[in-house]
């Protein structure tokens, strides 16, 4: 068994919040809660360490099984109680600010505890790395240099005995565990996903759009089928298609796009075509559905929403669609603006079967996935 000790005494200033930084709130729930949760879904105990300030509403929030404790006046003062109350052979010192951190991080930490007593997570430094000295701007070897993050982990009757010895302020556990353990090997694991850790406004705006993103989510589906009709022109992804029929109904009667405006209402939960576009009202007699395509489009942004993909299926018997596949993708993204490679159209037949596979009908299906903006 391990406990995750997490800090969340700090208030934040440099974030110019108005409440403290660890109970700001994405998707309606307040930072410290991802850290606690990521924890608590791999059975780790947690001891989550909090300002007085916070305490009322802070409890609101945590699991009855999550010890909470009331930190010091810094960070350093705040571990060092947490600590007091870890009963685990293993202890994971875990910045509340970073609420990113991923299941895959905190796994690979916990293997590493197998084989060495001191763990720390780490980032790459990416930029171009410089020190200013006697109004000279010197260059540094950002590939000898790495980037600390948390959690960082020990075996616990280690770091507490550094923490109850010590009289200095570190920039984190590790430094302060190295100088009581001067010769002791810190195995780092080098972290590919995002964990930052928020301290200022863009912090916080950016962490919001990445787990916003992955969390606010919608799919719509439809199938639409159209009887085709001599005399009609053949439309089908906005363009026009040489046959001798064509699909018959109140607008153009194109089915592919009829399907993915219809499924992009779907997953709004806006209703079905027919709702925004009945077939009893003049205003849409030969409406061509591209402009149809354009609206519920707009309708879709208006909910802050976002096209991720498209994928589509054709259902037609005759004619043989393959070589307008590649002119119907171009075409809706133009009409939509997306990128073409997120729209997938394939084309199937019927096998000669029912009213599609007697060439009396076409149909088209779509899923389309949106992303909230």
């Amino acid at each position: 068994m391990n406990t995750a000790l997490i800090v969340a005494a700090g208030t934040g200033s440099r974030s110019q919040l108005k409440e403290s930084k660890i109970l700001y709130k994405i998707n309606k729930k307040p930072i410290f809660m991802y850290s606690v949760e990521a924890f608590l879904a791999l059975g780790y105990d947690v001891c989550l360490v909090v300002s007085k300030g916070d305490l009322s509403e802070i409890m609101d929030y945590v699991d009855p099984k999550v010890k909470v404790v009331i930190g010091g006046k810094t960070r350093s003062e705040s571990v060092q109680k947490g600590l007091k109350e870890v009963t685990t052979p293993y202890v994971f010192i875990h910045d509340a600010a970073r609420p990113l951190i991923t299941t895959k991080a905190i796994l690979d930490v916990e293997k590493a505890l197998q084989m060495h007593d001191a763990v720390v997570l780490c980032e790459p430094v990416v930029s171009a790395l410089k020190y200013h000295e006697k109004n000279q701007l010197k260059t540094v070897d950002r590939h000898k240099h790495i980037m600390a993050q948390t959690p960082q982990a020990f075996l616990t009757e280690k770091i507490r005995y550094a923490y109850i010895r010590n009289e200095e302020t570190f920039d984190d556990d590790i430094s302060l565990y190295q100088t009581f353990y001067p010769d002791e090997y810190i195995h780092v694991i080098m972290n590919e996903d995002p964990n930052p850790k928020l301290t200022y406004p863009i912090d916080f705006e950016q962490t919001k759009i990445l787990i916003e993103g992955k969390t606010d989510m919608r799919i719509g589906h439809s199938f639409d089928l159209h009887q085709l009709k001599v005399g009609r022109k053949l439309i089908l992804g906005g363009i026009e298609i040489e046959h001798d029929k064509g699909l018959d109904g109140h607008s153009d009667a194109d089915v592919l796009l009829h399907a993915i405006s219809e499924a992009i209402l779907g997953a709004l939960a806006l209703g079905d075509l027919g709702k925004h576009f009945p077939d009893t009202d003049e205003n849409y007699k030969d409406m061509s559905s591209v402009e149809i395509l354009k609206q519920v489009n707009e309708k879709m942004k208006t909910m802050s929403y976002k096209i991720g993909n498209i994928d589509a299926t054709i259902y037609a018997q005759l004619p043989k669609l393959a070589p307008y596949i590649d002119q119907m993708r171009t075409h809706i993204s133009k009409t939509i603006d997306i990128d073409i490679k997120d729209i997938s159209i394939k084309a199937t037949t019927y096998e000669k079967m029912d009213a599609i596979g007697q060439e009396k009908a076409m149909a088209a299906e779509a899923v389309v996935l949106l992303k909230k903006e």
